[in-house]
């Protein structure tokens, strides 16, 4: 009868890194500037990511790279479709995200919330969860969060 394996340290871990030319399937282009965030499935990360990634060597000239952010912007936050009170809410769920911890961002991201208010809950709810697992099980507990994930 074999023995139980144990249990994964945090050192066993292994992270796999995509190079640019290896696109996955849900990554309809590859990244020229992979950041932590982007190894998630971008489905609700498109339009932004291209608008926060773009760099100014992309562009002939700095008139070509202002109408490229301009058309970024615009495909991301879609003024013809939103409220400005919802493109502000856009903007500054963008900057509470880069606030937060690397491993609530991941887990935060994985959620794709759609809103500050939205993106609270979530980061409340996973200290909830992290505090009653204890710091031990926390270390377990996250790559556990992730691969469940409903969205």
């Amino acid at each position: 009868m074999a023995a139980d394996p144990a249990p994964l340290s945090q050192e066993e871990f292994v992270i796999i890194r995509m190079e640019e030319d290896e696109a996955a399937p849900w990554d309809p282009e590859p990244l020229s500037n992979p950041q932590p965030s982007t190894l998630l499935p971008r489905l609700c990360r498109d339009p932004r990511q291209r608008f926060c990634s773009f760099h100014y060597e992309e562009a002939a000239g700095p008139q070509e790279a202002l109408a490229r952010l301009q058309e970024l912007c615009s495909q991301w936050l879609r003024p013809e479709a939103h409220p400005k009170e919802q493109m502000m809410d856009l903007l500054v769920l963008e900057q509470f995200l880069g606030v937060l911890p690397p491993d609530t961002l991941v887990w935060v991201e994985s959620q794709c919330p759609e809103s500050g208010e939205e993106a609270v809950v979530l980061v409340e709810d996973l200290a909830q969860m992290m505090q009653e697992t204890g710091p031990h099980a926390s270390r377990l507990l996250f790559p556990i969060l992730l691969a469940t994930s409903p969205k």
